[in-house]
């Protein structure tokens, strides 16, 4: 199977036809601002057809044929009407900057009337730009659009164009605004700048003729791959074997944030649902000796008989993103987004995610959902597009919806981006494009967020030779531990794509997290219940991000990155949320802990620890960090205008009686302050300082003291 080149169906942003007199174009090649002969450029693509390659194709296709021989690649079409493009191995071409494209191309019979030339900025045979000239001497350029014929300079007669069975040299030449068509290393016209239908570029042939063609050539200045300071060296890529990949096309994984499951999408393949040719989603579980179990298909409702992909999971495993959309009864609807849940009877029909004002004018799309679940990355292609697909991003708003499309110009190239995948960092991306110089069809790059817009961007750094082959390459994920990344490439044997992995130097990981794994449980019976976990910035005030608990377990995952100190709890109709909090601000490595969060059921004689309540040493002051716990009992005693409480302060054992039973009492004196201050009648709150009389934990130790320091609530009244 061929590597999907994921090129169809280009989009193109019309360039008018400069207004430049030809005359004053001539005069400017004749004071040298366009050169008539060639420029000194580097040449960074050049086949002389010395020997046969796989490289162009050879063979007899009924009304076309093709072969190499004595230096000489020779094609010949038999059919009179339509084109044949036979594009070269694709190469970075900047589009920005001065080029020549140059063929040398020899008629041997056949329609003189007919163009032969050169194809460049193509997509395919139905978008293709072309300049050419006709053995009996005239000159011409048109293109292909949705595979219609569009007159650009209508062919005419040029003294330059050697005829019939004589060598032609032509060359499209850029410089500047200007495209000049050289024949024989004669200026004989301008045309306007090519419209941008792909990357393409190679040989065309029309009318039924026999041509052989001597050398072809690109010429260019251009800058040196702009690599990464730290990417990975004298490493080698892993392809993942015969229990992940298969003869089909392996493509797109997504790795869970915890690094122990890997998704994949498989087509075509005679075990999908539906057709073998559309795209199914198949998981592999990671086995206690480090290697991948079976891939299985994850069956429905994820997979039915159209085309299923997995966009991204959340680091609980418990919400996936899926490609398209799906009606009621699981059966495909339409392009789109779709959001399912992990349940006690397993996964839910997707639901569509609403993203308004979504359209995208390429068949293709790819996907990232942020850690956090608030940020939709989004390779697609809109009408202000730069060329093929560029990067876009959506927010998350408050009626469960996603923002209108935001175009990220930082990372939109005239090439084509896709694959973005957000780390478990939430600043760092990886995606692929190939509107970058890097060292194959397609290139993974790195790049870091810079702000909230999510729009501002570190300039990309491609990852290197061992993460890039010569070839395509694309869908890097990496677990929070950022330790191996995952990718999708063409494989040596058969040119499939296969599952990879590589590892990673410091340098292009992700920012070190806190990986947080538990269960959410009921305090009094410790039974797991399904709940929404929040996590906020207490530092910032602000809410970070949302996960779900999943029954029968009731486990849940988050990932909260270094920098910052965090506010976590998970919340339950019928129960108060307990509250935890973690300082990631000094986090320098990844690291994984364990956190049951408790949810108490209100009622009477229930006694709820308010964790995330701070304190000036010794003081009785409330700081900052403290107010969006303050806001949760306060929405509590608002919506509950009967419920009575008694707040309570405890102290650990560090100072005399006295002075332990004061601060306790002031420290709930100022919670209970806050809450009569924004409304909740004093009537209802009684505050009480207990001092260190009711202990938690032992105060031999600075963590058994930390949790004896604590302001709790009971209920008094319902």
């Amino acid at each position: 199977m061929a590597i999907p080149t994921l090129k169809s169906n280009y989009r193109y942003e019309p360039v008018l036809l400069k207004n430049i007199v030809r005359t004053i174009l001539i005069a400017a090649a004749m004071t040298g601002a366009i050169p008539v002969c060639a420029a000194d450029m580097p040449v960074v693509y050049r086949d002389d057809f010395s020997t046969a390659t796989q490289v162009w194709p050879v063979g007899n296709w009924g009304d076309r044929i093709a072969g190499i021989s004595d230096g000489m690649y020779h094609l010949r079409k038999l059919s009179p009407g339509g084109l044949w493009f036979i594009p070269a191995p694709q190469i970075f071409l900047d589009i920005n900057a001065d080029y020549d494209i140059e063929l040398r191309l020899r008629f041997n019979s056949g329609q003189k009337d007919k163009i032969i030339g050169i194809g460049y900025m193509a997509a395919d045979v139905n978008y293709v730009n072309v300049v050419g000239y006709t053995a009996d001497g005239s000159l011409g350029a048109f293109r292909i659009s949705s595979g219609r014929y569009e007159d650009v300079v209508t062919p005419v007669p040029s003294a330059s164009v050697k005829q019939n069975n004589e060598w032609n040299t032509i060359t499209v030449r850029r410089r500047g605004s200007a495209i000049a068509i050289v024949i024989n290393d004669d200026i004989t016209t301008y045309t306007e700048e090519p419209r941008l239908f792909g990357r393409a570029f190679g040989i065309v042939v029309t009318g039924s003729i026999a041509v052989e063609a001597d050398y072809i050539e690109v010429r260019q200045t251009q800058q040196p791959i702009r690599l990464a300071a730290d990417y990975p060296k004298d490493v080698v890529r892993e392809n993942l074997g015969p229990n992940v990949n298969t003869y089909s096309g392996d493509l797109s994984p997504v790795i869970t944030a915890d690094g122990r499951q890997l998704y994949i999408g498989r087509y075509p393949y005679e075990g999908n649902i539906g057709h073998p040719s559309t795209e199914d989603i198949y998981v592999s579980d990671l086995q206690p000796d480090g290697l991948w179990g079976r891939m299985r298909n994850i069956g429905r409702p994820l997979n039915n008989e159209g085309s299923n992909f997995l966009i991204s999971i959340t680091p609980d495993g418990n919400t996936a993103l899926v490609g398209n959309t799906y009606r009621p009864d699981g059966r495909p609807l339409s392009g789109g987004v779709s959001i399912s849940y992990r349940t006690e009877g397993g996964w839910t029909v997707p639901r569509e995610v609403i993203i308004r004002n979504y359209y995208n004018r390429n068949r293709f799309a790819e996907y990232s959902l942020s850690p956090s679940g608030q940020q939709l990355i989004m390779a697609i292609q809109r009408d202000d597009s730069k060329g093929d697909k560029d990067m876009y991003v959506s927010h998350l708003l408050s009626d469960g919806t996603f923002s209108a499309p935001q175009h990220i110009q930082t990372l939109s190239t005239w090439g084509n981006e896709m694959s973005p995948f957000v780390a478990a960092d939430g600043v760092t991306m990886y995606y692929a494009t190939d509107g970058l110089k890097g060292y194959g069809s397609m290139d993974i790059w790195v790049t870091r967020r810079l702000d909230d817009t999510w729009l501002n961007w570190t300039e990309p750094e491609n990852m290197g030779p061992s993460v890039n082959s010569d070839k395509w390459d694309g869908y890097f994920t990496v677990p929070a531990k950022g330790d191996y990344a995952y990718l999708s490439a063409a494989n040596n044997t058969d040119g499939s794509a296969d599952i990879y992995r590589i590892r990673l130097t410091k340098g292009v990981r992700p920012q070190p997290v806190f990986l947080v794994r538990g269960h959410v449980l009921d305090a009094v019976t410790r039974k797991p219940i399904a709940a929404r976990v929040a996590y906020e910035s207490l530092t910032h005030r602000m809410a970070v991000g949302t996960a779900r608990s999943a029954l029968p377990e009731g486990s849940y995952s988050i990932a909260l990155p270094s920098g910052d100190l965090y506010g976590f709890r998970a919340e339950a109709e019928g129960y108060y949320p307990v509250s935890d909090q973690l300082d990631a601000r000094k986090l320098e490595e990844y690291t994984e802990l364990e956190r049951d969060l408790l949810l108490v059921p209100l009622r009477v004689n229930e006694t709820i620890k308010l964790s995330n309540i701070f304190f000036d040493f010794g003081k009785s002051t409330l700081r900052d960090e403290s107010l969006p716990e303050l806001e949760r009992l306060l929405a509590l005693l608002r919506s509950r205008p009967s419920l009575v409480i008694e707040l309570q302060g405890h102290t650990d054992n560090v100072g005399s009686d006295d002075a332990n039973k004061a601060l306790s009492k002031d420290r709930v004196e100022a919670v209970r302050t806050y809450l009569v201050n924004n409304g909740i009648d004093e009537k209802r709150l009684m505050a009480v300082g207990y001092g260190k009389s009711k202990p938690v934990a032992s105060n031999d130790t600075e963590e058994g003291r930390q949790q004896n320091r604590r302001v709790e609530f009971k209920i008094v009244k319902m």
